[in-house]
């Protein structure tokens, strides 16, 4: 959902037979512009990546909307864009989660939700140390006064510390990673960007999904929750509830 923003900057990934055994689900909330979160599947490669000639050309075909046998020069990338990174992977009856920023992947079991990852916020403290001892600082809750998440592929203008490695900048797409066993007690799977969970709790996320699991498909679920999350006004709203929003709701009960 674009919500009151000029233009919709997310992406998202639904692999559901990579093989027999696993299946690969994402959200990418971008920043700055559409084109890093669209680029991106993978984390610490993609930064390398993005600063290739190959990835450059790609960037600016995705600002410009053009077609992929479109002719550009790396020279015309201008990008400063980024985006968090949520990534889960089935493989077999284990999930494994990675995450970088404050997108959030949960894990609905017997009508819990359980947190698969930790969003990625300037104040936290082991983000902060990390953040000053690169040369930066937290200001507002934003780094540099500016990015109000620590975590992200992209922002590369925050990754040019030529003395640290690219978990150490001040901004990293280093991710961390959770696995959990997938069993009979696992229902569902949410993965979203911040837009949702500026609104909701992880509980009450799981708790809208579950009064609705029996009677609705997952599409009309996903539609009900960002309706939800929606500020009706952005006047009123303060500011929330007015971001893109991207959710996927995965279906576990059958393991």
């Amino acid at each position: 959902m674009q919500g009151w923003r000029i233009s919709m900057e997310d992406a998202k990934i639904t692999e559901l037979e990579i093989d027999e055994n696993r299946a690969c689900f994402g959200v990418f909330d971008g920043h700055g512009g559409k084109e890093v979160a669209m680029f991106s599947q993978t984390f610490l490669r993609m930064d390398v990546l993005l600063q290739t000639d190959a990835g450059k050309q790609q960037l600016v075909k995705f600002m410009r909307d053009l077609p992929e046998g479109a002719l550009v020069s790396p020279n015309e990338c201008d990008s400063m864009a980024g985006c968090t990174a949520v990534v889960g992977l089935i493989h077999g009856t284990d999930l494994y989660v990675a995450n970088a920023g404050d997108s959030r992947c949960v894990l609905a079991k017997k009508g819990k939700a359980i947190e698969m990852t930790v969003d990625h916020k300037p104040d936290l403290t082991s983000e902060k140390e990390r953040i000053t001892r690169a040369g930066g600082v937290v200001e507002d809750g934003r780094v540099m006064g500016n990015l109000n998440l620590s975590r992200s592929i992209g922002d590369l203008e925050y990754k040019r510390n030529p003395e640290l490695p690219p978990e150490d900048q001040m901004i990293t797409a280093y991710p961390e990673v959770k696995k959990e066993k997938i069993d009979s007690d696992t229902d569902f799977m949410v993965l979203a960007c911040d837009g949702v969970w500026d609104i909701l709790t992880s509980q009450e996320c799981v708790d809208f999904i579950y009064q609705r699991l029996q009677t609705s498909t997952l599409s009309d679920i996903v539609e009900s929750l960002l309706d939800r999350c929606l500020a009706k006004d952005v006047a009123s709203s303060g500011g929330l509830g007015c971001d893109n929003m991207t959710c996927i709701i995965v279906d576990l009960r059958s393991y």
